[in-house]
């Protein structure tokens, strides 16, 4: 009974195939159209190598014994220091085309940079800051002071960020292409007619869920294809990708199929859907790269689709990611709760009526 269920449902979803056709071609425009507008955004976002700064120190500052140190710190994280004289700091960055320069005051630094060398800055004011707290413990003496660069996103280009991005936000808006067959049984009252079969709750569930996680997981997998071919995204590792993607697209099918069990609304579903997978996506990276993005860490953290986003955009660029399991495991927490939440509220329906 539940195997001609799920093929009849199957049967209903291609029938309504507007909705499949809308994720294949979907995501292939929105990925070309955001892929050709930031593409000068991402070819100026570099990863900063070795490079030189200058500084100038007073005569009283509590640095003066240190200064030796500092620098040999420095060039063994890769940035140069080179001593100019006080008040020259903007005149020493542009006559030397230096990456920061740094005054060393009493008491006190101030580290100057130019327009166009942010990254470098970041770094120098870092450097700087991690040396001037061993200082202050009295772990300073030691040449081996271990100085680390901060994260810095690796390189990508716009075309393979969106082309990998908007398979995600489709894959988390998986409830939509469930609109035709979730009306079709309102119509022709489906759930009435199944309470009088030898169907469970968990049975009839199933049946939902595994055409519509097959469903888009066709349309989106036609979608990366596409992207491939025509715009030239790079995936990576395409084994560990699908996966992510996979587990995701099951995450949000039980995630709308729950909304509609606990609205009885399609319309509903779908908003409420919506509302939160744009937010999340907001946040996680889908409208602002969350390369550059200067929301807190910890805030998209919280965010489900952050996760696939770093794992799939860092297994394209570098081959690897430490998101991966967290990508993996959110989504797979999402499925199994979300799954049973809706299982429950079916139960009680049934009970009720």
């Amino acid at each position: 009974m539940i195997g001609y269920l799920i093929k009849n449902n199957f049967k209903i979803m291609f029938r309504n195939g507007i909705n499949l056709i809308i994720y294949i071609i979907g995501p292939v425009i929105i990925s070309a159209v955001l892929a050709s507008a930031f593409s000068s955004l991402f070819e100026s976002y570099e990863s900063v190598g070795d490079f030189k700064a200058g500084y100038s120190i007073e005569k009283d500052s509590e640095l003066v014994p240190y200064i030796d140190i500092l620098k040999k710190a420095a060039e063994e994280n890769g940035v140069y220091l080179t001593e100019y004289e006080p008040g020259t700091a903007e005149e020493s960055i542009k006559d030397h085309d230096l990456g920061g320069f740094v005054e060393f005051e009493k008491g006190t630094y101030r580290v100057f940079v130019s327009e166009d060398a942010e990254p470098e800055g970041a770094i120098l004011d870092y450097l700087m800051s991690t040396f001037f707290n061993a200082m202050i413990s009295g772990d300073a003496g030691d040449y081996e002071l271990s100085v680390k660069h901060p994260d810095y996103a690796p390189s990508i280009d716009s075309t393979d960020y969106y082309g990998i991005i908007y398979i995600v936000y489709f894959g988390w808006l998986a409830i939509v292409c469930a609109a035709g067959l979730l009306s079709n049984e309102l119509k022709h009252r489906i759930p009435e007619r199944l309470q009088v079969s030898n169907l469970s709750v968990f049975q009839i569930y199933m049946s939902r869920l595994i055409p519509l996680v097959c469903s888009v997981a066709l349309s989106l997998g036609i979608a990366a294809v596409l992207n491939s071919v025509l715009l030239g995204v790079h995936w990576g590792n395409i084994l560990l990708s699908s996966v992510i993607v996979l587990i995701l697209i099951i995450a949000a099918s039980s995630f709308g199929l729950m909304l509609y069990e606990f609205t009885g609304s399609m319309v509903a579903s779908i908003f409420i859907a919506f509302a939160l997978i744009w937010s999340m996506g907001f946040i996680g990276g889908t409208f602002e790269s969350y390369i550059m993005s200067s929301l807190p860490e910890g805030l998209k953290h919280l965010m489900p689709i952050y996760h696939a986003n770093r794992a799939l955009v860092e297994l394209s660029s570098m081959g690897k990611s430490d998101y991966v399991i967290s990508a993996i495991a959110i989504p797979g927490v999402i499925a199994v709760v979300c799954s049973a939440l809706a299982v429950g509220a079916a139960g009680i329906k049934r009970r009720v009526k």
